[in-house]
């Protein structure tokens, strides 16, 4: 092995910390641009020539980067999971020892989570949005457990039927009619949805 080819086969892979940021930027900008053409024109009408397009990039790099449309889909519900609720409301839910300042806190977290969220699930994914769904609610549960430890659930109501009203009232599709088809301003839904879920579960 002559010196020349010893020093070559040492060398190490060349890594830019300049190319590597420019890379998260692209990425970053593509799913943006895909969350904001999912909410307005959905899912299943969005190409991957529109992402492309809104994010200022070729087709061939939102390939590149994600595969496919799907992908761009799936990495927008991974990055959505690995976020998560805010800390501080999840902390200050888990501490409120007030019924109705409990429910304000479960109405902000539903505006908090639709605000962030990608609106349409593609069947592709249907298994993770049935992980988010069975987990809200085991969250609807705990709450309805809670109310019920209180004393203070409507008498005329079942534990099952307290938290099916839970889970219908903060769904999605209730943001969506009021604040994407109705254009309620989420402080307006926020606010409806707390007053909504103490009128429907507490006792007067």
């Amino acid at each position: 092995m002559t010196e020349q080819h010893g020093r070559a086969s040492a060398r190490r892979p060349y890594h830019s910390p300049a190319r590597q940021r420019q890379a998260e930027q692209t990425r970053a900008g593509i799913l943006a641009a895909a969350r904001d053409l999912f909410r307005s024109a959905g899912y299943a009408a969005t190409t991957i020539d529109a992402i492309a397009s809104s994010a200022q990039v070729s087709a061939k790099t939102v390939e590149a980067v994600f595969g496919s449309k799907r992908g761009v889909l799936a990495a927008l519900v991974d990055l959505l999971a690995a976020v998560g609720p805010p800390h501080d409301l999840v902390d200050r839910l888990r501490a409120a020892t007030d019924p109705r300042q409990r429910l304000r806190l479960v109405a902000e977290l539903s505006r908090r989570a639709y605000e962030a969220s990608v609106p349409v699930i593609a069947p592709e994914i249907a298994a993770a949005a049935d992980q988010v769904e069975s987990r809200r609610r085991g969250n609807q549960t705990r709450l309805v457990a809670y109310l019920q430890e209180r004393g203070c659930l409507r008498g005329d109501l079942s534990p099952e039927e307290a938290i099916d009203i839970v889970w219908a009232l903060t769904s999605y599709d209730v943001y969506r009619a009021l604040v994407t088809e109705r254009h309620w301003l989420a402080d307006r839904y926020q606010d409806w949805l707390a007053d909504t879920l103490a009128d429907s579960l507490l006792r007067p």
